[in-house]
């Protein structure tokens, strides 16, 4: 069965709406995050070189709140999303992808695509950023943000990606001089929706993409564990569900690391690759991360993940990469490390 979706980096295309959309088992899979696109260069040269099959925008694709070469609190213009869907759509970036079919490119959004630094369910231009979003990238336009999950390859060799949306519902973050909120991330629906996707069986890597870090937790800014509640449940979802073979990427904070959870939280390492930004990495020094186990990239990347199928216990590499493609920080296992045990 097949749909069309709507429009793609300015064009209409049709997808696949039931099973794994390619039966070619997925071997390189780039992502990143935190994009200018007016700026040129960025890593767009290595990422032609690393030639990925599949490629997810993790957020922050463009920066609605930079405007005219500044950063302005609040973009009035009524027309500054198609504005910036269009600088996208011009861009090095979008160009970079075009060998790429359309259902091997997914995204979700961060704040500064969003609409607004640090923002959350209370933006009051959120269903107009939802609907110029889902136009742009061809998602599902749900009432309730941009989620979306797709499978790909063949039984046995199947890669299940699934993007969480971390505006759209998000609570407020905690006040000043409050170090923790008691609110909620993805919304009830979404949570439904992330349930029903992790326990639905057949994937044997199941990449699970938020825009802002679920691992790291000693810097001051967005992460999951600024809402404790919400990232106690997606643990505990986790063990519910059974959901093996997870893998977090993330992205948000302008440089790349690589952070892991212990074995005992959801019963197998649970890892976090933050690749950030684009054009935007470089924007801090040194910072704690008690989970960190590939040191911090503070310059310009691009995440990547290899899968390597030809062994009988496959395994996964993941990548930082640079501006050139060249790997910079790397940790892989066998999937048998992402495996629960048997009950």
């Amino acid at each position: 069965m097949r749909r069309f979706v709507g429009l793609f980096f300015g064009f209409w295309v049709v997808v696949g709406t039931s099973g794994a959309d390619s039966q070619a088992p997925l071997e390189r899979i780039a992502f990143g995050s935190c994009y200018k696109p007016e700026k040129k260069g960025g890593v767009w040269a290595g990422v032609r070189k690393f030639d990925p099959q599949l490629w997810i925008w993790l957020g922050d694709n463009f920066y609605h709140d930079w405007a005219n070469g500044k950063y302005v609190r609040t973009n009035d213009d009524p027309d500054s999303f198609a504005k910036g869907y269009r600088a996208l759509g011009r861009s090095e970036g979008v160009q970079a992808l075009q060998s790429l079919a359309a259902d091997r490119v997914m995204a979700t959004w961060d704040d500064h695509d969003f609409g607004k630094n640090d923002a959350g369910k209370e933006y009051d231009r959120k269903e107009e950023s939802r609907k110029a979003f889902a136009k742009f990238f061809g998602v599902p336009d749900r009432p309730d943000g941009i989620y979306s999950s797709r499978d790909f390859g063949p039984e046995g060799k199947r890669v299940r990606v699934i993007l969480l949306d971390t505006r759209y519902n998000r609570d407020s973050l905690p006040r000043k001089g409050e170090a923790l909120s008691d609110g909620d991330i993805l919304g009830e629906s979404q949570w439904s929706w992330l349930g029903e996707e992790l326990a639905r069986t057949g994937a044997n890597l199941i990449i699970l993409g938020s825009s802002i870090q679920f691992v790291s937790e000693q810097h001051r800014f967005e992460k999951w564990a600024n809402f404790p509640k919400a990232k106690d449940r997606m643990l505990e979802l986790l063990k519910t569900v059974r959901a093996q073979g997870v893998v977090f990427i993330s992205g948000d904070r302008h440089h790349a690391e690589i952070s892991c959870l212990p074995e005992g939280l959801v019963g197998y390492p649970l890892y976090d690759i933050t690749s950030s930004g684009i054009t935007e990495g470089g924007g801090i020094g040194k910072e704690e991360n008690r989970y960190r186990v590939a040191d911090l990239w503070n310059a310009n990347n691009f995440g990547a993940i290899q899968i390597d199928w030809s062994q009988a216990n496959p395994t996964v590499s993941l990548e930082i990469r640079d501006e050139k493609g060249n790997e910079v920080r790397q940790v892989s296992f066998p999937f048998t490390q992402l495996a629960l045990p048997k009950q």
